[in-house]
């Protein structure tokens, strides 16, 4: 994709992934925000994908503004304008970048920038909290795209105090429950992984987790028991984002234990067994986002020496031009196989 200047301000021109109100998906032309002093303009080699904050958008479980919009909140690429307030920064630059200011159609549609990097072009000020910051040597672009999901639950374990020779309990092992568990692994403690699915759990063992348990083929509170102690564990997370595990990551622990709510339950009500939590006198933790600049940054470390072998949750690598129907499936049909995926939007 050729990235140009339009006459309108300096703005960029590129493609974008547009979702309409009516479940559709496309890729149709965009203009970004124009080009400000403060600002710099990527071109957008590789944007990860966040099945669960990604799809409650799409879905109407989240509420992040009017259709059509474009989502996608982290992507690796290059820089190709820098403006005249902008330090630290050269054009060339390999950077992972965290949102996208604004997109117009060339007729001058506003297509909302629910984070808007599944895009090939974004402008936006480096320097804010989900700005861009330099994808070190070593790390490959698709793998520096899905930044954000490792350093969500970086931030959940540091958030919660997770330490070394604790016992954890992740729920739900997609991406953000795999990062949960490779930050916990880190920190030295136990982990015990529960999902239903066979090839998420095979991950979470090759992330360092200590125990699976398939929760279709067993009594998962019998196998924490069994495996993690009578009186309970340190910590739960409960990443599913479901109403009906809350009360089971509750159960699982000891007395002054301590609740995690890693997943994201939308914006109705959330309830849970009071007396449960209560006779336990647990307490509870609400990470919320990424952790900012250090978190990216300890996650981009890790990766670089391998220390974090994100790889393993990446199954799907897709071309722009074939992300609309990729989406549509997913919307209509669930996850399936995919674990992890990235866009493909350059190679320059």
């Amino acid at each position: 994709m050729t990235l140009q200047e339009s006459e309108d301000a300096r703005r960029l021109v590129g493609k974008a992934l547009v979702a309409r109100d009516n479940g559709r998906f496309a890729i149709e032309d965009v203009l970004t925000a124009p080009m400000t002093p403060n600002t710099i303009g990527v071109r957008t080699r590789w944007s990860g994908i966040s099945f669960g904050t990604e799809f409650a958008v799409l879905s109407k479980k989240l509420n992040w503004g009017q259709f059509p919009l474009t989502t996608g909140y982290m992507a690796a690429g290059v820089v190709t304008h820098i403006g005249s307030d902008v330090t630290g920064f050269s054009i060339g630059d390999r950077v992972y970048c965290r949102r996208n200011q604004q997109l117009v159609t060339p007729d001058g549609e506003s297509v909302n920038c629910a984070s808007g990097l599944h895009a090939s072009v974004a402008v936006l000020d480096p320097t804010g909290t989900h700005g861009a910051d330099h994808i070190p040597d070593g790390v490959p672009d698709d793998l520096a795209s899905m930044f954000v999901l490792p350093a969500v639950g970086l931030t959940g374990v540091n958030q919660a105090g997770v330490g070394v020779g604790d016992t954890v309990v992740v729920i739900g092992v997609g991406p953000i429950g795999l990062a949960v568990v490779a930050a916990a692994v880190a920190r030295g403690a136990r982990v015990l992984a529960v999902d239903l699915r066979p090839e998420t759990l095979d991950v979470a063992m090759g992330l360092g987790a200590h125990e699976v348990v398939n929760a279709q083929e067993a009594d998962v509170a019998e196998h924490v028991r069994m495996k993690l102690g009578q009186d309970g564990v340190d910590f739960v997370f409960e990443s599913t984002g479901r109403h009906d595990s809350i009360d089971l990551g509750i159960s699982l622990l000891r007395e002054f234990g301590c609740f995690v709510w890693q997943g994201n339950y939308g914006e109705g009500p959330v309830s849970f067994d009071f007396l449960a939590a209560h006779g336990r006198r647990i307490r509870m933790v609400f990470p919320c986002d990424d952790g900012y600049r250090p978190a990216r940054q300890s996650v981009m470390t890790s990766m670089k020496h391998g220390w974090l072998n994100w790889e393993l949750t990446m199954t799907d690598h897709i071309e722009a031009a074939d992300t609309p129907g990729f989406y549509s499936r997913i919307l209509e049909r669930g996850l399936g196989s995919v674990m992890g995926a990235t866009v493909h939007w350059s190679d320059e």
